[in-house]
């Protein structure tokens, strides 16, 4: 018999003979020190090998070893999260259902969070009272696979819960509710959503989520174009500090961006704004792909959509640019929001042409707004002109004020 460093090589192997051999020893001997190693393993695997992992494990389940998962669930692993479900759901039976029950109600949060995922696959509504116990758990692992089996379950009682709390203050609770729609799978109340994002200080975690709910691509030109347009807005924003680039396939980037082009390539209602989108996209992805640490760490695939993305706004000629920072400036006349998200754009450019519009802010009776304006006249090497005092009498926040008259240092 082989040791269990063999097994484990083995286990991900390109020879399927020694991979299901190494699968079953891990499922007939229920070695949790094997299986902790296991899971040590596949942080550094690719998703496809992983995969193979998997299935090896479902084809060497059996009636005398399926039980013998139910002895990892001590080790929490998302990469045999499903799995585990799978395996336990093929040789699903009333005692099997009420052991797991039974775990959901007393186990730990790493044993509940398998568990739930197994009541995802047989969706018994005996265990909905357990799920909706967690299903706003800090524990993400947890609280997701709850809220999948209650999607699964059509469950009302947790989907009228997620929805008040899309009203909440709280921006934590906000964002759950969001995280609970897109685990539930069904009738997500997307317009409710796309209100919690335009509210929340925390827009781009919001906005990153929205995709996994709905193509954007799809209702881009629906009653809901708006909505999209600024949640395109926030998963730039996000993009490498928040939102993970690998996620550039899941927002469908490229796609998003491509349609915007050739909608702004004639005159539109939101053409301002998708000028706006265009510019912060061109500024983004220069950053990204033209320094390396933001995407050594990336996978081929996403290095090449990166590029890809980076090459279809490069591609637009000069003519369409200057039409796109000429539409720019017309964002600095409408909503707090719109406004300082140009000029980001304006000093990610460094658009000096714009400064005698920005400028014009300075009269804005938003203080913010003109904290605003001021860093980006700072940016632009334009404060030369402005007249410090009269700014500043008109700050009556005196945290905006100290930050105003930094600018001047």
């Amino acid at each position: 018999m082989k040791n269990k460093e063999q097994y484990l090589i083995d286990i991900s192997s390109k020879d399927e003979k020694k991979a299901l051999e190494a699968a079953r020893y891990m499922l007939d001997s229920a070695d949790k020190d094997f299986f902790i190693k296991l899971t040590q393993k596949t942080e550094f695997l690719f998703d496809f090998i992983k995969e193979n992992i998997c299935k090896r494990l479902e084809k060497s389940s059996d009636t005398n070893n399926y039980k013998n998962v139910i002895k990892f669930f001590d080790v929490y692993s998302q990469d045999f999260d499903d799995i585990f479900g799978i395996i336990l759901a093929k040789y699903a039976s009333e005692d099997l259902t009420d052991e797991l029950f039974s775990i959901l109600e007393q186990g730990t949060e790493e044993q509940k969070t398998y568990a739930a995922k197994y009541f995802s696959y047989i969706p018994d509504t005996i265990a909905a009272e357990l799920l909706r116990k967690e299903t706003f758990s800090e524990n993400e692992s947890l609280a997701f696979n709850c809220a999948q089996a209650l999607g699964k379950m059509e469950d009302d009682s947790s989907f009228d819960s997620a929805l008040e709390k899309l009203k909440s203050d709280d921006e934590f609770e906000k964002l759950k509710a969001v995280k609970f729609f897109v685990a539930y799978g069904k009738n997500a109340p997307i317009a409710e959503i796309f209100e919690a994002m335009r509210t929340s200080a925390m827009p781009e975690n919001i906005a990153g989520e929205i995709p996994y709910l709905t193509s954007l691509v799809s209702i881009l030109n629906t009653e809901h174009q708006k909505n999209v347009l600024i949640t395109v807005d926030n998963i730039l924003g996000g993009l490498s500090e928040i939102l993970p680039l690998s996620l550039v396939f899941q927002f469908e980037l490229y796609e998003l961006l491509a349609e915007l082009i050739n909608t702004n390539k004639s005159e539109n209602h939101y053409h301002s704004k998708i000028a706006q989108i265009l510019l912060k996209a061109l500024a983004k992805f220069k950053i990204i792909c033209e320094n390396d640490e933001y995407i050594f760490d990336e996978d081929k695939n996403t290095k090449q959509e990166l590029k890809a993305i980076l090459e279809l706004l490069e591609n637009q000629n000069e003519e369409f640019w200057n039409k796109q920072k000429k539409s720019l400036l017309k964002e600095l006349t409408h909503c707090k929001h719109r406004i300082n998200s140009a000029l980001e754009v304006i000093k990610d450019l460094k658009l000096k042409g714009a400064s005698e519009e920005v400028e014009k802010l300075l009269s804005n009776e938003n203080e913010i707004v003109v904290c605003e304006a001021i860093s980006t006249l700072k940016e632009l090497d334009a404060l030369g002109s402005i007249d410090k005092e009269s700014v500043l009498n008109k700050v009556k926040n005196e945290n905006i004020k100290a930050i105003i008259d930094s600018y001047w240092s």
